[in-house]
């Protein structure tokens, strides 16, 4: 969470990116390692590690790309973005019809409905290694509640 001046900013965290990164790399290259192993040319040790490499080089650049996706709150505005920033979309206030919290496999997210029926998921916050999570949907309420009039 940062305040720029023009308003507050959740993005997800280092390890909000890095963690299912990591574990999707792991578990992809031991299914690969796997399925080759019951092939008539199985994966030698060499292109194991070549695959271990080539996921950790993923990792990294990840981790080195700015988070690019998340909201700001400002008075006018709910605005999430995306794409490193090329991406907004500004939702007034007054267009909000409900904030709430949805969990899927033990993550919770924050989920707002606008006037028009249409629901969004939120970037951020997001309740996966985020120990803040409750008071971050705090702080969106409250700018909802104080800003919606």
């Amino acid at each position: 969470m940062t305040d720029r001046g023009e308003g507050v900013e959740f993005r997800l965290g280092t390890a909000q990116m890095a963690v299912p990164l990591v574990l999707g790399m792991a578990l992809a290259t031991g299914l690969l390692c796997l399925g080759l192993r019951w092939t008539v040319d199985p994966m030698t040790v060499a292109e194991l590690r070549d695959c271990a490499y080539a996921a950790a080089v993923g990792v990294v650049g990840a981790l080195v790309l700015p988070r690019s996706t998340g909201v700001r709150l400002t008075i006018e505005h709910l605005v999430t973005f995306s794409g490193f920033g090329r991406r907004e979309r500004r939702i007034r206030w007054a267009d909000v019809s409900g904030i709430d919290v949805r969990r899927t496999f033990g993550v919770a997210s924050v989920n707002i409905s606008l006037g028009t029926g249409e629901r969004l998921t939120l970037p951020a916050p997001m309740s996966f290694l985020d120990r803040r999570f409750d008071g971050r949907v705090g702080e969106l309420n409250r700018g909802w509640e104080t800003h919606r009039q």
